[in-house]
């Protein structure tokens, strides 16, 4: 992805703010749709950057990160207690946004992908 490109931005990218009751270890439930609800719709793009296999609780799991693109824009609260929806695949945020270029008119964001 061209980050210059504004017509990479052609996914909306739901950001979504968690509602339910956190797991026995505090952690978010990141595929309970239930859970969440919807803060803003933008624009933006979406490009994977890495991915890594691992193991957690003896199940082989894999995570791939990506960076997510958007225009420049306040945002609410701190993007790690958000989540990311693009085309019904949820994203987990890792990073604030980061302004991209001295224009400072794009932002990206790490995010990984939840995977069931």
């Amino acid at each position: 992805m061209a980050y210059d490109d504004a017509a990479e931005l052609n996914r909306r990218i739901t950001f979504q703010r968690f509602v339910g009751e956190a797991d026995l270890v505090g952690d978010y439930r990141y595929l309970d749709d239930e859970d969440w609800e919807d803060v803003f719709t933008v624009w933006g793009g979406s490009k994977s950057i890495s991915s890594r296999e691992f193991m957690t609780a003896g199940i082989d799991q894999m995570e791939v990160t990506h960076n997510l693109k958007v225009r420049r824009r306040e945002w609410p609260e701190d993007v790690r207690t958000l989540r990311a929806v693009i085309l019904g695949r949820r994203y987990r945020l890792l990073s604030p946004p980061i302004d991209v270029g001295t224009e400072k008119r794009y932002q990206l964001i790490k995010a990984a992908e939840v995977w069931p």
